[in-house]
């Protein structure tokens, strides 16, 4: 089964990153609870628990920003496997994200804006350099003789 999905929950410890056949990979728990309301007031149900990992320069951006008990969405592809150890058996539940953000729902959330890295996509630039690399304007009439409105040098009446 390799289907998407989309889990609000918390992290039930801060992201391990590690490196994994020459790829880092960044891994942590998510714990996401049902609440459902009862006698006029909100409880909590049942909680699941989601194995998540993130691949590649991904992986570092979940680890250094992610921590134990921050609430997040995460988007990615849900795979369940059955597991056997001895005489136990079991189904574990994986997650590869494609996309985690902090919930704002409880709260705000500041973002620290970095330089991109040296694998970054080179197409799409820090706003910064968006803006060291616009082209100049194209003057209309360029290189041909220039002509004159009267009153153009004057300061607007606005």
């Amino acid at each position: 089964m390799n289907d998407a999905i989309t889990v609000v929950g918390s992290l039930g410890g801060d992201p391990i990153v590690k490196t994994v056949n020459g790829d880092r990979v960044a891994e942590f728990r998510l714990a996401s609870t049902s609440r459902r309301k009862e006698d006029e007031q909100w409880v909590d149900a049942h909680t699941n628990w989601f194995s998540v990992e993130a691949w590649g320069g991904f992986a570092e951006h979940v680890g250094s920003s992610l921590r134990k008990g921050d609430l997040v969405v995460v988007l990615g592809k849900l795979k369940v496997d059955q597991w056997e150890s001895g005489d136990k058996r079991g189904t574990s539940v994986k997650i590869r994200a494609e996309h985690v953000g902090h919930s704002l729902r409880v709260g705000p959330v500041s973002r620290e804006r970095r330089q991109p890295q040296a694998d970054a996509d080179h197409r799409n630039p820090a706003p910064a350099d968006r803006e060291a690399q616009a082209p100049e304007p194209a003057l209309i009439g360029a290189g041909a003789e220039q002509w004159h409105a009267p009153g153009a040098d004057a300061d607007p009446p606005f």
